[in-house]
């Protein structure tokens, strides 16, 4: 039986004279794996990884950054209590992006869908990874509040998006995952996934439409 000795902050050394694995090399189904068998460190790697993706999955969706946090480490928990029966059929990825979601979904249910406070949405937007097509690298002085300033608008207009839509929509334009994940996240077929994503990002347009229409009225009128 090989005996493990750990070695303070650095890692560890084996007794058996093999190096330490080298966890951030390896997959996310061989940690889970070794976590099923109660290897805490690969736990703490899957959790480095996808910790705050979790998180930031759940404030898209539900709207409350303390909530989110709640359910994400809700999903962790779950995933740690899982490992033993772990089982590499599909992705890891898909897997715990199913229970966070489900998460999700528990607590939209248990506040019967209420309607997401738009103001909350616009805090830490430091932490939200929103993808924001601005290309230009010669930013005028104000040009940074502007950019902000729209950013804030779209989380808005994704949180006022009915569930089935602003969830494949936040797995693909915010989490970035593929088509073909988030049907299996959400047991989808891949078509339904793309409409719905699609008729989201309509949406969201036709929600912006009349700033972005001021906005250029605007630049118009000084000049721009």
């Amino acid at each position: 039986m090989t005996h493990v000795k750990y070695n303070g902050r650095d890692g560890m050394t084996r007794d058996d004279g093999l190096a330490p694995p080298d966890y951030r090399a390896e997959t996310d189904e061989s940690l889970m794996l070794r976590v099923g068998k109660g290897d805490r460190q690969a736990f703490d790697e899957i959790v480095r990884r996808y910790g705050s993706k979790m998180i930031n999955l759940a404030y898209q969706i539900t709207g409350d950054r303390d909530l989110a946090e709640d359910i994400g480490q809700e999903t962790f928990f779950r995933a740690y209590r899982s490992a033993p029966r772990y089982r590499e059929i599909s992705k890891f990825s898909t897997w715990l992006y199913t229970i966070a979601i489900n998460l999700c979904r528990n607590e939209l249910r248990k506040r019967k869908f209420r309607i997401f406070s738009l103001e909350g949405m616009a805090e830490r937007e430091e932490d939200e990874k929103i993808r924001i097509d601005i290309v230009d690298d010669r930013l005028k002085p104000d040009a940074e509040l502007e950019r902000k300033e729209l950013g804030r608008m779209i989380r808005k207009a994704i949180a006022s998006l009915p569930e089935k839509f602003r969830t494949p929509l936040v797995l693909r334009d915010i989490q970035g995952l593929a088509y073909d994940e988030i049907g299996r996240i959400l047991n989808l077929p891949e078509g339904t996934v793309k409409s719905r994503i699609n008729r989201a990002r309509l949406r969201v347009k036709d929600i912006l439409k009349p700033v972005l229409d001021e906005d250029l009225k605007e630049a118009s009128d000084n000049g721009v």
